[in-house]
């Protein structure tokens, strides 16, 4: 009898121990079906797009000069010019007796352009009448609004092939009286113009470098310019000489970009600054030299709290599909990375995201394009937004926010590949968000 009790006392504590204790559920890379967990995909919460407005954003320091222009049917027609400061050399010679030969400013192309590469550009010099300084004391940073003052006769101009591609120097012959002027300096040992960097800046304030209104190409070049002084030496053998004059402060180059959009896609956006991709052709446009980005917001997604038996994200992965048709041909590249950057209602750039790589550093995510060579539908950009989705669903107050697509940090003010995508409505392209969620019965 007592043997009886005592099986039945160790069978009542068994069965409460079990009835009180917690599922363990391991949140991993691998899920099991236990019986108690549900691992569940949904693609039914909206991506919202629109096209954000720029006025005016940094090109000081970039390490790039843009010139030309072209005329996008989305975006507008686009103008570039850039500016520039020389320094003269540390130079120690004997000018006597030297002649002047010619002038040239030499640009070097980096690759990067948009537009009609089989086109002359008419490329425009002209020296400046006022010097290169910021109008705000407080920042040394020029914008793409900032413009300064030119003497209104050319410096110099060309008609020029330019093969951005072909790592082939763009050479623009300068005014021969300018240059003989330079060189005379250099003769006259003593002309104090040319004794101190300061002393030269005041005599030679720079130049602007700008294409003709009817262009059909913007190419980028390096900042470093040379504006070369050929001259020829008497001695037993009449030599070639050089003096190069090259730049002085990059922070004092910068580009000027102006967008005439009275014709574009986009001719509204100024006046909107933003635009939700259903008032224009279900679609969403990124082009950041042009003034426009493309912005992406979750609102619906806190709804997932709803879900039964939620419990959390597990992977929540962004697809954004390029419209079948903006890209691929002729000047219509797209940008081989983009990223994310996170936003509040003010469309104010804020923090890239990122993931933690297996050996622990951050990367930045870029969008691991892919392009369907074929038929154009695969193409896409895709992203892990995990993480910053949890932070959303977890925080109620800045559901209000989103993700801005644009270049990486380094080069989205002066590069020209363009993307249009399309909201869940644009048969083109799909932008898409899929999450896998568990679920605890």
């Amino acid at each position: 009898m007592v043997k009886n009790k005592l099986y039945l006392f160790l069978l009542f504590v068994c069965v409460t121990w079990f009835a009180c204790k917690k599922v363990d559920i391991q949140f991993g890379d691998q899920f099991l079906d236990n019986g108690y967990t549900q691992v569940i995909k949904v693609d039914s919460f909206n991506a919202e797009l629109s096209t954000v407005y720029i006025d005016s954003f940094g090109t000081s320091a970039s390490g790039v000069a843009m010139i030309g222009g072209y005329n996008d049917p989305v975006f507008g027609k686009i103008s570039t010019s850039s500016y520039f400061e020389f320094a003269p050399p540390t130079y120690v010679d004997s000018f006597a007796g030297t002649t002047f030969d010619s002038i040239a400013l030499i640009v070097q192309p980096t690759g990067s352009y948009i537009g009609d590469s089989t086109k002359p550009v008419h490329i425009e010099v002209n020296r400046l009448a006022q010097a290169i300084v910021p109008s705000d004391n407080s920042s040394s940073i020029l914008f793409n609004t900032n413009s300064f003052a030119v003497m209104p006769s050319l410096l110099g101009s060309k008609d020029a092939i330019v093969r951005p591609t072909a790592n082939e120097p763009v050479r623009i012959r300068l005014d021969d009286a300018f240059g003989k002027a330079l060189l005379k300096k250099y003769q006259n040992n003593n002309d104090g113009d040319i004794q101190t960097l300061d002393a030269f800046l005041q005599y030679f304030f720079g130049i602007r470098v700008s294409a003709s209104a009817n262009s059909s190409m913007i190419f980028n070049c390096k900042d470093s310019v040379v504006m070369r002084l050929y001259y020829k030496k008497p001695g037993l053998y009449t030599e070639d000489r050089v003096i190069n004059f090259t730049l002085n402060n990059n922070a004092h180059q910068f580009n000027h970009v102006e967008v005439d959009r009275s014709a574009a896609v986009l001719k509204n956006l100024a006046s909107a600054k933003e635009i939700k991709s259903g008032n224009i052709n279900n679609a969403a446009y990124t082009l950041y030299p042009a003034g426009a980005m493309t912005k992406i917001r979750f609102p619906s997604v806190r709804d997932i709290l709803k879900m039964p038996s939620y419990a959390k994200i597990l992977k929540a992965t962004l697809t954004v599909r390029p419209l079948r048709g903006s890209y691929g041909s002729g000047s219509y590249t797209l940008p081989p990375q983009l990223r994310l950057c996170t936003t509040t209602t003010l469309n104010q750039l804020g923090a890239d995201i990122y993931i933690y790589t297996s050996g622990g550093s951050i990367e930045t995510l870029t969008g691991n394009l892919q392009v369907d060579q074929l038929y154009g539908e695969n193409t896409s950009y895709s992203y892990d937004i995990t993480n910053y989705l949890r932070t959303v669903v977890a925080d109620g107050t800045i559901n209000g926010n989103g993700l801005l697509l644009l270049p990486p940090s380094g080069v989205y003010t002066s590069q020209f590949g363009r993307v249009v995508i399309g909201d869940r409505n644009n048969a083109l392209g799909k932008t898409e968000l899929d999450i896998v969620y568990a679920a605890v019965q």
